[in-house]
């Protein structure tokens, strides 16, 4: 064994140091060369994706409504002027439950004591809530305070009066009218800290559900601002103390359309090669009106890129990409899982997934920072690292160093990423883990298996209310998020054999960061005893540790699919994944140091399986086959009480028919664990048994056999 090690030592230092990773990380980017770097730069436009927001951000744009499918129709409109392929607008199923719903008008008044306007849609078009029926009627007015609790409504006559509550119209529609026959609810809900002090004018977005379940419809609802929503618990209280009633005038008229349906928007970028590993950027149509940043700075984005790369081939400047590039305008999430369950087939023509939400914060409002989010732990890929790799380059050369202005690079950006009507603030970015809630979910779900990453900007004081127009949006931040995503989106369309070494090395060198971080994060648990017993902690350490290398062995496998089978560079990569696996056990040695530090023992502990670690190992879950049928038994979301939900939506990305329901425990919890209970919590066993025996009662898993029986 001794005279193994020195050999894969200095492997692994030739390596290191044969990549120019310093020189890179500062001035170049491994995947983007300077003059493709250079042509980005000089056409991708922020400006004239600023203009594409600004036509979109009128119209107020619900799922199925008739402004969501009038933006649907100008993005086609103008991917079809831009020259990309195959444009076309898609009806697709909407399911269950879901409306095509417009507001024609809706005016909101005080009528007694004094006549006060509260609110207009035609000033602020999110004042009625999505799902409101219409009305016309004079109602006196009652405030509830949360009103979600029996002592919110202790001593209220409800019937044919108006709640005005702090929370949401949705909520407070269960409690106050289908429980206690009010007429409507007015809510000036915010999801903002100290909203009334730091937003008072901001109307937050509402919706309100179709029906109870026992098929009572809505009535109405009516949305404002914290500021008047103030004003009319002093308006209240003033009149309850003359004896006299404050009384509301409601007209709001809105229409439901049938069939109920959804639309998407799509084109294409032809590749001269290979047609069934495509490129797909994504970035959803529907919110509010306005919603400059949500997601109209996305939908702008892969317009702009896709008008970019076009004119770049057409004029010869760079090679036709050799993967397709589709470009994919959706009704957020819902658009992905229903032509995943219509098409199954073509999740194997999909080679990756980046999805836009969010990319054109003015970034000094609110602090925001760009996320860049990388893919979960249960689908280790080689794109995070590539876009990570661009994203840090973006992010070094447009913010300003001290000691490099020394050196003579140039400052405040050495190479500045900039648009001509936008701010010259540094690009504020960060690569984060996982999170969802936008259209990348979809691609990264175990049934699917296409690797998506996503650009979100958190946080956001402006998302879902009136706040969130045009003057929060930064050309520059818009042109910089679009340089990262059509960068990346360019390399891997074009990646092919001959950049397996660099991809390997470049995800290789980071896996070895990411371990020593783990590592870290193990040894810090065993010496502090954090999980409350030496050895649990001990336990949880070492699991994480085997998991992190089990992690970055299939980040490298996942390099193979641009390998020439059996070719020299897929046995690099191949011999790369041996040498990290020969790590674990150096990794493990420094656990059992640091435990033997901590309870004096001279021997590492030896590790027994519980009886319910047994029961747990023995059982084998797989998913269902057909993905329709997965996906309607699982629904959107299934939970447990204490496990994060991007937890529970893990335990069932790691459901493959290999890993029993033991092994998903161990990889929820290690993920947990190397992330940190600030973003993920905690999992615990009982959790994931009870989540999983959930799959199995719902009918979307099925246990395949017991191990060892």
């Amino acid at each position: 064994m001794s005279k193994k090690r020195p050999g894969v030592f200095f492997f692994l230092i030739g390596i290191l140091i044969s990549l120019p990773a310093n020189r890179l990380m500062a001035q170049e980017c491994a995947f983007i060369p300077e003059d493709l770097a250079r042509l980005l730069r000089n056409e991708l436009s922020g400006d004239r994706g600023f203009e594409y927001i600004r036509w979109m951000s009128h119209y107020h744009r619900p799922s199925g409504s008739r402004g969501y499918m009038e933006v649907a129709k100008l993005l086609e409109q103008w991917a079809r002027e831009f020259g990309l392929e195959k444009v076309q607008v898609v009806d697709q199923e909407y399911g269950e439950g879901r409306s095509n719903w417009d507001a024609l008008s809706g005016e909101l008044w005080i009528v007694e004591p004094e006549e006060i306007k509260l609110g207009s849609y035609a000033e602020i078009a999110v004042s009625v809530p999505n799902n409101c029926p219409s009305a016309h009627e004079t109602v006196e007015l009652v405030y509830v305070g949360e009103g979600r609790s029996d002592e919110d409504f202790a001593g209220l006559e409800l019937t044919g009066k108006a709640v005005l509550t702090s929370s949401s119209p949705s909520a407070v529609m269960r409690t106050a009218v289908w429980e206690r026959g009010a007429a409507g609810v007015i809510s000036f809900s915010n999801s903002r800290p100290n909203a009334v002090h730091d937003f008072p004018d901001q109307v937050a977005y509402g919706r309100l559900p179709l029906e109870s379940e026992d098929g009572r419809p809505s009535k109405w609802g009516f949305m404002i601002s914290p500021r008047k929503g103030s004003m009319l618990i002093e308006l209240l209280d003033n009149a309850r103390r003359a004896g006299k009633a404050v009384m509301v005038k409601v007209d709001i008229e809105t229409e439901f359309h049938q069939p109920v349906k959804q639309t998407y928007t799509w084109a294409e970028i032809g590749g001269s090669e290979i047609h069934n590993q495509d490129i797909v950027l994504t970035a959803h149509i529907q919110e509010e009106k306005a919603s400059a940043n949500d997601d109209a700075s996305g939908c702008a984005s892969i317009l702009e890129i896709g008008r970019t790369i076009n004119r770049l081939v057409r004029e010869g400047r760079i090679p036709r990409p050799r993967r397709d590039i589709i470009f994919w305008w959706a009704n957020e999430i819902s658009s992905e899982y229903q032509y995943f369950r219509d098409h199954p087939e073509e999740r194997r023509n999909m080679l990756i997934n980046i999805n836009q939400d969010m990319v054109g914060a003015k970034q000094s409002m609110g602090s925001r920072v760009q996320h860049i989010i990388r893919t979960p732990y249960s689908m280790p890929s080689y794109l995070s690292d590539v876009i990570e790799s661009i994203a840090e380059y973006v992010i070094l050369t447009n913010t300003a160093f001290l000691a490099a202005g020394q050196a003579g690079t140039p400052q405040p950006f050495s190479k500045p990423i900039l648009s001509h009507l936008g701010t010259r603030e540094r690009y504020s970015a960060m690569v984060v883990p996982y999170f969802n809630n936008s259209d990348h979910m979809v691609f990264c779900e175990r049934m699917i298996g296409i690797p998506g990453v996503g650009l979100i900007n958190w946080p956001d004081s402006y998302i879902h209310s009136s706040a969130d127009d045009l003057d929060n949006i930064d050309q520059t931040q818009l042109k910089r998020n679009a340089f990262v995503v059509a960068a990346t989106a360019l390399f891997v369309a074009n990646a092919g054999d001959a950049e397996v070494p660099l991809i390997a090395s470049e995800v290789y060198t980071r896996g070895l960061r990411r371990i020593g971080k783990d590592l870290n994060t193990g040894l810090q648990h065993v010496l502090r005893n954090q999980a409350g017993d030496s050895l649990i902690s001990y336990r949880e350490a070492r699991n994480l540790l085997e998991q992190a290398v089990i992690r970055e062995s299939r980040a490298l496998e996942s390099v193979l699919v641009f390998a020439e089978p059996g070719g020299k560079n897929a046995a690099h990569v191949k011999k790369l994944i041996a040498v990290l696996e020969n790590q674990e056990k150096g990794f493990l040695a420094r656990l059992d140091e640091a435990y033997g530090l901590v309870t004096g023992e001279r021997n590492a502990p030896r590790l027994i399986l519980t009886d319910q670690e047994k029961a747990l190992a023995a059982r084998i879950p797989e998913n269902i086959t057909s993905v329709d049928e997965y996906f309607e038994k699982r629904g959107r979301r299934l939970s447990v009480k204490g496990l994060h939900s991007l937890m529970a939506w893990e335990c069932f990305n790691f459901v493959d028919g290999r890993n029993s329901c033991l092994d998903i425990f161990k990889a929820v919890q290690a993920e947990a664990l190397s992330v940190g209970a600030y973003y993920y919590g905690t999992v615990s066993m009982a959790a994931v048994e009870e989540l999983l025996n959930r799959g199995v009662e719902n009918g979307f898993i099925k246990i395949k056999g017991n191990r060892g029986s």
